[in-house]
Parts: C-alpha cells; sequence; structure tokens
C-alpha cells in the first residue's frame, strides 16, 4: 500500500454525499458533498470537483479505519479555518488553520487555495471548520 494517498474526486458526482465512497482507503467521511463550484471566489478552475461541507455549513469530518499520520488539504473558505486531528478517543493531536477568510477578491492576506496540513502519530479523524462558513476542499491526501 503507497505510503501516500491522494483522493481523486473527479468520478464524484456534482452534489452526490460523500460518505463511503473511499472505503478501499479505509475512510469514511462526515458532512461531505461533491461539488463543482460556480462562484468565482472559490478560485476553482471550472469542472474541477471539491468536496463541500453541507448540510452543515463549515465542517467536513474524515474518519479513519485505520491510523494515519498525517493529512493535508487545499481549502478556500468564506472564514478562518481550522484542520484539527483527533486520536480514536478524540483527543486533539495537531492541527493547522489559516488566519481568516480566502476567498479570492476578499481583501484577504491570504491567498485563496491555502494549504493546511496536520502530521500526528495514531490520527483516527480530521475535522476541517470553518466556523459555519462556506468551505471548499481539494487536493485531499494522507498517509501511512
Amino acid at each position: 500500500m503507497p505510503s501516500c494517498i491522494s483522493l481523486d474526486l473527479e468520478n464524484l458526482k456534482s452534489f452526490e454525499v460523500v460518505d463511503h465512497q473511499f472505503k478501499n482507503w479505509g475512510l469514511t467521511f462526515s458532512n461531505a458533498i461533491a461539488i463543482e463550484p460556480s462562484n468565482p471566489a472559490f478560485a476553482v478552475p471550472p469542472g474541477v470537483k471539491v468536496l463541500m461541507g453541507a448540510p452543515k455549513s463549515g465542517l467536513i469530518e474524515i474518519h479513519f479505519k485505520s491510523p494515519v499520520k498525517f493529512v493535508s488539504g487545499v481549502v478556500t473558505s468564506s472564514r478562518r479555518t481550522v484542520l484539527s486531528a483527533y486520536n480514536q478517543n478524540e483527543e486533539l493531536l495537531a492541527k493547522d488553520e489559516t488566519s481568516a477568510s480566502n476567498l479570492l477578491n476578499s481583501n484577504s492576506h491570504i491567498s485563496p487555495n491555502a494549504q493546511l496540513t496536520v502530521n500526528a502519530q495514531n490520527i483516527h479523524k480530521v475535522s476541517f471548520y470553518a466556523f459555519e462558513g462556506q468551505l471548499i476542499v481539494v487536493d485531499l491526501k494522507f498517509g501511512f
């Protein structure tokens, strides 16, 4: 099994609820849908699929059947975004964050498509949280 896995979102249908589609890699999603954003503020090229937090705005969770050592994703959001990693007891192991919104043309000091990464032993769950703002995640990777 490879030590770094990059999830291919292109086979997902637009507005498809994403939960067990990547079970072959031992992960499940909570509160995620696949979309092709039409809002230019998200700075995504036409036709590119992304994950968006829904139905609850600003939250995407990923649960790992076997623990991983890192998770990385590229985020664009309307609010500050925090990527948090947890162990099997829901104890916080690591976090990374943007300090503000990073939508295109938002006068933010952070460019769209900011990479967030957490590294820790025994990661069983991660959450991307944008404080009820709009959040998209692309280029999602994890490793053992």
